[in-house]
């Protein structure tokens, strides 16, 4: 891979993570619980576009995933491990809030030939991650510090309904849909950590099970294709449903009100295989314009709604897995692809003060936390300074983020911590994030977040405006 293709890269995998800012997830057993027994309810005597507008908003989260793997699938190959080799700095301005904690490990799985294995060796000096995605977004398997307790091992990922053998010692990993995201996350602690999280990745392996087996490989899987457009911009037509119909021929429906939906959609010509843009006259091709567009209209008017406010900081703690909450997931799926579930991570951002004024590098702000009330984390936690763009700003001191692993914090005498932001250090503050010189946004990482910050009740503190500090 070339230089250019690998910095293209890596702004694709922050696209995939991090566009989110505020998306989390909810607690992964009660996330788990909750997706087995909500059920949407799905009326029975929907017609015309009510019923297109309900397809529309169930297919959107498959068709920006299948957008999403064939662009990264284009740039990395299929069924192959690539790992980021550096951290993100302010050149990296393709896609919305790079983070500077971990170096990402991805692969664009394609199991419709035969199951991949993934084997790691044991990773006990770090906390990572690898989250399974499936191409309906869910969550639905981790490997890694929490899940697995760090141990070495090889998990074999399978596509839905698969009956054979594993190797002695492997784990299986049923994935809900052919295609698969693999993402992994691995901390660091500087660009002088990088070369430890890379002897990592020289001892890590995916390979087709064949290759373990010693059995004679499977063909090659059909390719992926061309992305349509961007996962972003996927279309507000009746173009859409005939995407949609490609996508829904590799990946079925996987949950009840979704087969239920899409069965109810096969009197438009909606369904596996279907093109029923392509073949509608120009009546149908009405209902499937109007169904699309209203569709859209009830994604984009949620995106607001998702997550609470706490002390101007907006918190999402219900996604990752989601069940029949079938515009819980696509709202996400627009804004937020690729969300963890809250018991592996929560990003909570503040675009305002504590008066509700939007943040501005004009202006001087703290933050507190109070004795005790640090960010309750088992892995780290940290904060980070982006531009109203979500790019971090280019500022003379090079620094972009503080948190747990930042070098000589200073704690106050009650054991506090005050974080000054300000374009400018100021000469009494000890903890200072520079800011950009305009309006900004923060973001705070909490990985591996303790029950507090888990169930609702972790009191964010609030982004107060100060007098400028001398």
């Amino acid at each position: 891979m070339t230089t250019r293709r690998g910095r293209r890269l890596v702004a694709l995998v922050v696209a995939c993570v991090l566009a989110t800012a505020a998306c989390s997830g909810g607690s992964d057993d009660e996330a788990a619980e909750d997706a087995a027994t909500e059920e949407a309810a799905i009326p029975t005597d929907l017609t015309g576009a009510d019923l297109a507008a309900e397809a529309y908003v169930a297919g959107s989260p498959l068709v920006v995933s299948v957008r999403t793997l064939q662009r990264l699938g284009g740039l990395v190959g299929v069924n192959q491990l690539f790992w980021q080799n550096a951290l993100a700095g302010p050149t990296n301005r393709v896609v919305v809030a790079p983070n500077r904690d971990t170096l990402y490990s991805i692969a664009v799985l394609d199991l419709r030939s035969e199951p991949m294995a993934l084997t790691l060796p044991a990773v006990t000096d770090r906390y990572y991650t690898y989250q399974l995605l499936d191409a309906w977004t869910e969550s639905f398997a981790y490997i890694g510090t929490r899940a697995t307790g760090g141990r070495a091992g090889t998990w074999v990922i399978t596509p839905p309904g698969w009956e054979g053998e594993l190797p002695a010692g492997a784990e299986r990993l049923e994935s809900p849909t052919p295609q698969v995201f693999l993402l992994g996350r691995f901390l660091v602690d500087d660009d002088a950590d990088i070369p430890n999280v890379t002897a990592i990745s020289t001892r890590t392996t995916l390979q087709p099970l064949s290759a373990l087996t010693g059995t004679t490989p499977a063909p090659p899987p059909p390719p992926l294709g061309e992305p349509a457009g961007t996962a972003q911009d996927i279309p507000t037509d009746a173009t859409f449903f005939d995407e949609l119909g490609d996508a829904l021929a590799i990946n079925p429906p996987t949950t009840p009100a979704q087969q239920e939906l899409f069965a109810q959609a096969e009197q438009l010509g909606i369904g596996a295989g279907e093109h029923p843009a392509e073949a509608a006259d120009p009546a149908q091709r009405a209902v499937l314009d109007d169904g699309a567009a209203a569709g859209d209209r009830r994604i984009t008017d949620q995106i607001d709604s998702v997550g609470e406010r706490v002390n101007g900081w907006s918190v999402n703690l219900g996604v990752g897995r989601y069940g029949d909450d079938l515009l819980t997931r696509a709202v996400v799926a627009r804004v937020g692809w690729g969300a963890n579930v809250a018991d592996e991570a929560v990003y909570p951002i503040a675009r305002a003060d504590a008066d509700g004024a939007p943040l501005d590098g004009a202006n001087t702000y703290r933050i507190t936390f109070p004795a005790g009330g640090l960010p309750p984390v088992e892995a780290f936690w940290s904060l980070s300074v982006y531009g109203d763009d979500m790019f971090f700003a280019e500022h003379p001191s090079g620094r972009y983020t503080i948190g747990d692993r930042t070098p000589d914090l200073a704690f106050g005498e009650d054991g506090s911590l005050e974080i000054v932001l300000a374009h400018d250090q100021p000469a009494a503050a000890t903890n200072w994030l520079p800011v950009p010189e305009g309006p900004f946004v923060l973001m705070l990482r909490l990985y591996l977040p303790g029950e507090a910050v888990v169930d609702g009740t972790y009191d964010y503190p609030p982004v107060e405006p100060l007098d400028p500090v001398a």
